[in-house]
């Protein structure tokens, strides 16, 4: 089946020691006019992490099928795997952020911080939130420190310590997040179903199969899954499947068959029948409501 959805990787900084670039979004938008950059305003899969402190104007940005209002001073955080949209119409500026999963483990392993969970199905996990001025400008401040280093003659180290002292910030305006009452071992059990789950959800649906494939039993994976998101294992496979059709059916405008073909049921009726149940209408009754919303990506069609 073709994939519709296209996929953004990070490409290999000038540094590469080094896995994270501090981009302007002005120089984003100037690429996609000179025609380089042409799925920023389209919906795209990020294989990275990215976080987007907006300094001026207000607009939106797209995440899954959601439109978030940004303004001065937000923060918008998009995780490994999720899909995007910048605004065309108004061009808000600000800063985007890139760095990869081996990074970002490598720099938390020295700080007590984790703002990117492995979900944004966490019960406490919010997606875009606001800064106040002198949070924004102790970031903006960083993040030129960050950008002066990287041109210059850099030392790695420093910029290490930098790159963690921005993440200790963002941390700081952040709710307290389902790690801060997890032992680590249970985080990392945690984080290894979720990745699991992001790769192989088309293979199976059932919560005892992903403990067999972590190496732990469903009784300890259900504790865990309702220590970090008030759901359980299987509570949280459904919801993920469920996410993932949604993209599929209002950026690809997939059809019901090649979709359930792809998730894995053996008919097209039964598929149907579990997205009801978690939904309350049908995949097309779904695809109805987006019509009438104001998507993004609506905008070049």
């Amino acid at each position: 089946m073709r994939e519709t959805i296209p996929n953004v990787h990070f490409r290999e900084t000038q540094l590469p020691q080094v896995g994270f670039e501090i981009i302007p979004l002005s120089s984003l938008y100037s690429k996609a006019t000179m025609g380089s950059l042409n799925q920023l305003y389209q919906p795209h899969r990020v294989t990275f992490h990215n976080l987007i402190i907006f300094t001026s104007g207000n607009g939106e940005h797209f995440v899954d099928f959601n439109t978030i209002p940004v303004e001065k001073n937000s923060v918008v955080l998009v995780n490994t795997g999720q899909i995007q949209a910048f605004d065309e119409v108004n061009k808000p500026q600000g800063k985007l952020i890139i760095f990869t999963d081996e990074y970002l483990a490598k720099v938390a392993s020295t700080i007590d911080t984790k703002i990117f969970a492995p979900t944004h199905l966490v019960s406490s996990y919010r997606q875009s939130f606001k800064l106040t001025i002198n949070q924004s400008n102790a970031l903006i401040n960083l993040s030129k420190l960050i950008s002066t280093e990287y041109q210059s003659s850099p030392n790695i180290g420093y910029l290490q310590v930098l790159f963690a002292a921005l993440l200790t910030k963002i941390s700081e305006t952040r709710p307290d997040i389902y790690h801060h009452h997890m032992s680590p071992s249970h985080i990392k059990c945690f984080d290894r179903f979720m990745l699991d789950l992001t790769q192989h959800y088309t293979l199976t649906r059932d919560a005892n199969e992903f403990a067999r494939r972590i190496g732990t039993s469903y009784k300890t994976l259900n504790k865990i899954c309702k220590m970090a998101t008030n759901r359980s294992a299987k509570q949280l496979i459904d919801a993920f499947i469920i996410l993932e059709a949604k993209r599929r059916l209002s950026i690809d405008n997939q059809q019901v068959q090649q979709l359930a073909d792809y998730l894995g049921f053996d008919e097209a009726t039964n598929f149907i029948k579990y997205f009801k149940k978690h939904t309350l209408m049908t995949p097309n009754q779904f695809k109805k409501t987006l019509s009438v919303r104001h998507l993004p990506f609506q905008r070049s069609l």
